[in-house]
């Protein structure tokens, strides 16, 4: 496993590897002084980029992710033809969830193991995920998420699994017409918002298109 930490030579490793398609990597902490963030490798010019994952190995993370944050800023650096990202230990605030959303090509993200400052991501207008098409949240600790009509034009599926806090999914996911599956993953809470979301789906289309699937892939019904 690629391990990396910050020093001025880091940035240039990957730029010997112009080509690379898919790149797996750990990332110490380390804090950038001059740009009062931490440090994340700048990989915006691997054009050919198009999966990536980062387990981001702090001081304080354990099994269940950052124990304690002490800040939130990061200097994120993604290349523009990333398709799926996914991002493991990051402690991360609502208007960094909302850069991503800027990654035009993205179809899949995965957020695993993940603080949410404050609980809360808030999907302003302007942030839309223009080509997701799979959204898997694992073990986040979001308590409250809006989301707008244009947040995920194009979705079809949806996975929580173990977000505890969380009390029920935007409604507004009914209004996501490529929606066709939410799978539910030790996140009982949310089973009555999900059916709820599947019945708006079915009165405003006539379709029972939209899926809820709980552990074992077994579907739900009310």
């Amino acid at each position: 496993m690629l391990v990396l930490s910050y020093s001025k030579d880091t940035d240039d490793i990957f730029k010997r590897f112009p080509n690379l398609q898919r790149l797996v990597f750990d990332l110490k902490e380390s804090w950038d002084y001059s740009t009062e963030r931490y440090w994340f490798p700048e990989l915006d010019f691997l054009h050919e980029l198009e999966y990536l994952r980062v387990d981001f190995k702090s001081s304080n993370t354990n099994d269940s992710g950052s124990s304690v944050v002490t800040n939130w800023s990061w200097d994120f650096h993604f290349p523009s033809k990333l398709k799926t990202l996914v991002l493991c230990d990051f402690p991360l605030a609502s208007v960094l969830l909302s850069t991503i959303a800027r990654l035009s090509n993205l179809e899949e993200l995965f957020i695993i193991r993940t603080i949410i400052k404050g609980g809360e991501w808030n999907m302003r207008e302007e942030d839309t995920f223009e080509n997701l098409k799979f959204l898997k949240l694992d073990k986040v600790t979001l308590a409250k998420w809006e989301v707008g009509e244009k947040s995920f034009p194009v979705l079809e599926k949806i996975v929580l699994r173990e977000c505890r806090e969380l009390e029920e999914i935007p409604s507004s996911f009914g209004d996501i017409y490529p929606l066709k599956i939410i799978k539910l993953v030790a996140s009982p809470q949310l089973k009555d918002s999900a059916q709820k979301i599947k019945e708006y789906v079915e009165e405003t289309t006539g379709e029972d298109k939209v899926q809820i699937l709980v552990p074992n892939n077994i579907p739900l019904f009310k």
